[in-house]
């Protein structure tokens, strides 16, 4: 994780802040339902970029916080990163994931961790083999396999690219399909992305859609709603996340992504205390 000092030292490589909107997704590990609210952004090779922004989870159906999570983007050599950190409530950080958009933004490495139990999931690239590997809890031994390749294979926040890349199609209501790498079965699971629906609220455009399973047996399943703006930015989740709640179960929740807490001029040194912050082992009631 970023927690290791070469990480963190690599990290603090990011220089030059840039300001640019983009969408906002994120990812996970239930079978079926799960959060892919992560943003992706394809910035210039070798210019630095750094932006900041924020999620807040409610348990739906209510006002209450269930989580937070801290986004900051930015550019190093010439490579998209991503450092997140999941909050309490109250604020205090209990994971964090570490991305790098290679070999591609629609499969890029990744490593999550969450301190409250030791869960630890991803992928990573190994001497030109891409290896998926879990940790089920904090005493349990990390467990490793070889990433399976799929022509539509998409990984954690390459969920966006996708979107992003069948933008168009899913305008003019085709249904494309995508493998959705599960990193806790080591397997992929074939999803659907339909239900497209344009409008113009307050005088902005947005784009609703539902993410299916695409078995048979998927419309028994809830599905996934997803709210874009018009320039394909992230507005709001709604469906079953990965992170966990005190019993260690996966939350239903609301993800918002308010578009007033995003800051376009972030520092070296912002991103480097980010990835050195200490993790909490659980979370104030």
């Amino acid at each position: 994780m970023t927690d290791r000092p070469a990480e963190r030292a690599a990290l603090s490589a990011c220089i030059v802040p840039r300001a640019r909107a983009a969408p906002r997704p994120r990812a996970a590990r239930l079978p079926g339902l799960w959060v892919l609210a992560l943003l992706i952004l394809a910035g210039p090779a070798g210019l630095c970029a750094a932006e900041r922004y924020e999620g807040i989870a409610y348990v739906r159906g209510t006002d209450r916080i269930a989580y937070r999570e801290t986004h900051w983007l930015f550019d190093r050599g010439g490579v998209r990163e991503r450092l997140v950190l999941y909050r309490c409530a109250d604020g205090t950080p209990f994971g964090r994931k570490s991305l790098r958009e290679v070999p591609s933004a629609l499969a890029p490495d990744f490593d999550f961790e969450d301190a409250r139990d030791g869960y630890r999931e991803g992928v990573r690239s190994d001497h030109g083999v891409r290896v998926v590997f879990v940790r089920r809890n904090a005493r349990a031994a990390l467990e490793t396999r070889p990433l399976l390749a799929r022509a539509n294979a998409v990984l954690d926040a390459g969920f966006d690219a996708f979107v992003r890349l069948h933008w168009q199609e899913l305008g003019a209501g085709r249904a494309p399909r995508l493998e959705f790498l599960i990193p806790s079965r080591f397997e992929y699971l074939e999803f659907t992305l339909a239900g497209v629906h344009d409008a113009v609220v307050e005088g902005a455009p947005l784009r609703r859609l539902k993410m299916r399973l695409a078995a048979w047996y998927g419309v028994a399943v809830p599905g996934i709603d997803l709210t874009y703006a018009g320039d394909g930015r992230l507005l709001e989740f709604d469906g079953v996340g990965n992170v966990h709640d005190a019993a260690g179960k996966n939350q239903d929740v609301r993800i918002v992504y308010p578009a007033g807490m995003l800051q376009s001029q972030v520092s070296d040194s912002e991103i480097a205390r980010a990835a050195a912050e200490p993790l909490v082992s659980g979370c104030a009631p």
